[in-house]
């Protein structure tokens, strides 16, 4: 009985120490992962200024910086950082104003969907507009999506939303007619004519 005991307990002992513990974020069971890239698609053409990544979360001691590059995803580490965008003239790269400088600020999502939701794949492109003198904002221009049941590539894209030129489309106005100048128009519309 003794020897069974210290058996068990060497045993015991020997899985403690020589065991690692491995721990992990596991998806629901009632998800599927999917490809998740956001980007900026249009730094270059703003040669000036540079974009700054500023995450913080759970897994970073105080914060950890980066700077964006043109056309490439961006990164957070952990699913449950926050993302903020800063931007900075290339004389000042090192310095993030936090006052004045945000663009964006980006809660990072975990890459994981219901599992009947087909979505397999998602580009986000963001780009830079200047709005003003020492003033720029960063806004979602387009947005693909890609499907794993033959659904075909999806393609949405956005406005600028500070874009001045947009002029509003004249709605038609409808023509005022008098009594005899309706029934005419009845008779011709009846014989298949336009009444314009």
């Amino acid at each position: 009985m003794k020897k069974i005991f210290i058996y068990s307990l060497f045993l015991l002992t020997f899985t403690l120490l020589f065991s690692s513990v491995v721990s992990a974020d596991v998806i629901p069971p009632w998800s599927h992962s999917f490809n998740r890239c956001a980007k900026v698609v249009n730094l270059n053409e703003f040669p000036n200024i540079i974009l700054i990544g500023y995450y913080i979360g759970p897994m970073v001691d105080e914060y950890e910086t980066f700077q964006i590059e043109n056309n490439k995803c961006l990164w957070a580490g952990y699913k449950f950082n926050t993302l903020s965008i800063y931007w900075n003239t290339k004389e000042k790269a090192d310095v993030i104003d936090s006052n004045n400088l945000l663009l964006e600020r980006i809660t990072w999502q975990d890459g994981t969907i219901d599992k009947n939701n087909p979505l397999i794949k998602e580009d986000i492109e963001y780009s830079i507009a200047k709005i003003s003198e020492g003033k720029f904002i960063l806004y979602k221009s387009r947005l693909i999506s890609e499907y794993n049941d033959g659904t075909p590539q999806k393609i949405e894209n956005f406005q600028n939303p500070q874009q001045e030129n947009i002029t509003p489309t004249p709605s038609p106005k409808p023509v005022k007619r008098g009594f005899w100048q309706s029934i005419i128009c009845f008779f011709k519309e009846l014989f298949g004519r336009s009444c314009q």
